[in-house]
């Protein structure tokens, strides 16, 4: 009796207590459902995300192996893709490569053992003006052949990215090394010799006369002996472009960094003057911009 007149006056106190009581019930629950969905939902997520990245290194994968033929012109597809050049390429695997998103780009060239990297449009023109300003200073010419922003380099590309280079790399200059005419005041040794060899080697010569017993200013520099010799004054414009790059690639190997000659990028061969462009600019890349990216 006691008990019940007890409750019977402490009715609205005990009638709150319990509201409280289930007021707080009921928030654990939510609580503990939505617990309890927000980490079935995460797992959700998460067998989601696996399934995602699974996929992009299943179609890197592909990617790789429809590719097999053209994988180590991957350098040259990450160029296009820094560049932000949007256009068909002759080079297929540059074009397959641009039209894939950048998480499968990246996870290509992780599959590939390629490490990523970043060069712009105004970093080649400014590495270029740093070239030309070297060769200048090594007397490697008397009249530059970037000129006007380098516009022969850049129509290689714009105009003649197609043409086909038989040789891209021609073994028609004078090596003084093995001249029967070394040491001849007579005659400028690669004007008559039948000893030839490429234009990086008689840049060195030309850098290291001095140890052969010869004097530079009795020897074209470099860039003019490359005017006369392919009569670069007349010749047509797609000549020109591809004695422009060759050019811009052996005087980075010579006046700025030789340890590009043993990086492995000449396992790659060049076809078009698409190829030699984007093998230029990855020359112009190592050459001055690599040990800022490290």
């Amino acid at each position: 009796m006691q008990i019940y007149t007890w409750i019977v006056e402490h009715s609205d106190i005990l009638g709150l207590a319990i509201d409280v009581l289930a007021l707080v019930t009921s928030i654990i629950l939510t609580i503990l459902i939505y617990r309890l969905e927000r980490r079935n939902e995460k797992r959700h997520e998460e067998t989601e995300e696996r399934a995602r990245k699974l996929a992009i290194a299943e179609a890197a994968k592909s990617f790789l192996i429809d590719n097999e033929d053209e994988i180590d012109y991957l350098y040259l597809a990450v160029i296009a893709v820094n560049l932000k050049i949007k256009r068909k390429h002759h080079r297929s695997i540059i074009t397959k490569f641009l039209r894939c998103s950048e998480e499968l780009q990246q996870e290509i060239l992780r599959q590939a053992n390629i490490d990523a990297f970043t060069i712009t449009m105004d970093d080649v023109n400014t590495t270029i003006q740093k070239l030309d300003n070297t060769m200048r200073e090594s007397r490697y010419y008397t009249r530059s052949i970037l000129y006007d922003g380098a516009k022969y380099f850049h129509r290689a590309f714009e105009r003649w990215a197609d043409v086909v280079i038989e040789d891209p790399n021609p073994y028609i200059f004078e090596d003084f090394e093995r001249s029967e005419w070394h040491g001849k005041d007579s005659e400028l040794p690669w004007r008559v010799s039948r000893h030839t060899t490429n234009l990086s080697h008689y840049m060195l010569n030309y850098c290291n006369c001095k140890e052969m017993g010869l004097k530079q200013e009795d020897i074209h520099p470099p860039v003019d002996m490359v005017f006369e010799k392919c009569n670069l004054g007349s010749c047509d414009e797609s000549t020109m472009t591809f004695w422009t790059m060759r050019i811009i690639i052996d005087s980075c190997r010579t006046v700025i960094d030789s340890n590009l000659m043993y990086l492995g990028f000449d396992d790659l061969v060049i076809e078009t003057q698409e190829d030699m462009y984007y093998y230029t600019i990855l020359i112009l890349y190592n050459a001055f911009l690599r040990k800022r990216d490290k």
